[in-house]
């Protein structure tokens, strides 16, 4: 086993900008212009989804201003001419959409991976720019491939150590579940009663369509019996379709419907012979 090296944790004081510090403008033979296609996303950045507006933004500012601060690369040690971004990775993306060929850089080939992945990590909590998946990846990349325990990213980020196995505990959340949770459909406190369970998407189902919230869900899963609970917890728009047919008729009206299935029946219910004929003149009509 890898013997676990010394952890410094910078906190949440610094960032990036601590690790390149004010050498950077001292260090002018290391800046060149790369051309685009030789950089890629850095292997340590945890953020993976980025705003498509905020990019096309700063593609105009880049096509009118140009590029006023560099990106920050290292060298890929195995491939020629590659590099890896450190920071930047947004100017990148949008010089992309702007069409520039070219990129002024910075190459600091003297950082090892596991201080960049730290820092990378703190940076984009500090700005509040990952989402609660590409939060926990970061933290478990730190204990998979860098040697960290919890205790130094709690040290690192400057959060609790269960509040870290309590993110990192998200990553065991259904796909459909993360997806939910990345679009902002759901929040943690809705996901978090499903981890671990085996019929977490039935759940998933249920709460959206009946909109339901932490405490709801908590209740929900107590209950246990997922088929039962299904028939008993309507989609509010069932409900609101059998209030307009009761009104449109006059009728007492059950819709029963299995979203997942696509089946289901509707129950009228004739408190007199009327009322019966009533329904069996409008199938014949």
């Amino acid at each position: 086993m890898k013997q676990k090296k010394s952890a410094k944790p910078i906190g949440l004081g610094s960032g990036l900008s601590s690790l390149l510090g004010t050498e950077v403008e001292k260090k002018t033979d290391n800046y060149k212009m790369v051309p685009i296609e030789f950089i890629k996303p850095g292997p340590w950045q945890p953020r993976k989804i980025f705003d498509k507006e905020e990019l096309e933004s700063l593609s105009n500012s880049i096509k009118k201003q140009g590029i006023i601060q560099p990106v920050i690369l290292k060298a890929n040690g195995t491939i020629k001419n590659e590099y890896f971004i450190i920071a930047g990775e947004r100017r990148w993306r949008a010089c992309q959409l702007a069409n520039t060929h070219e990129i002024p850089a910075i190459i600091r080939d003297d950082i090892n991976d596991e201080k960049i992945a730290e820092l990378s990590l703190v940076e984009n909590i500090q700005r509040s720019e990952l989402n609660p998946i590409e939060e926990a990846e970061g933290y478990q990349s730190l204990l998979s491939n860098y040697n960290y325990t919890q205790e130094d990213i709690s040290k690192a980020v400057g959060k609790s150590r269960s509040y870290i196995g309590n993110i990192i505990r998200l990553l065991s959340l259904s796909v459909k579940a993360k997806e939910l949770l990345i679009q902002k459909k759901l929040t943690i406190g809705q996901v978090r009663p499903l981890i671990g369970h085996k019929d977490a998407d039935i759940y998933l189902e249920i709460i959206l369509k009946n909109r339901l919230n932490s405490r709801d869900i908590e209740k929900l899963i107590k209950k246990g019996n997922i088929k039962s609970l299904k028939n008993k917890v309507k989609n509010i728009d069932i409900i609101n379709l059998e209030k307009e047919l009761t009104e449109i008729t006059g009728l007492v009206i059950n819709i029963d419907f299995d979203s997942l299935k696509k089946t289901g029946t509707i129950k009228l219910e004739c408190k007199n012979l009327e009322e019966f004929n009533f329904i069996i003149e409008k199938f014949k009509n």
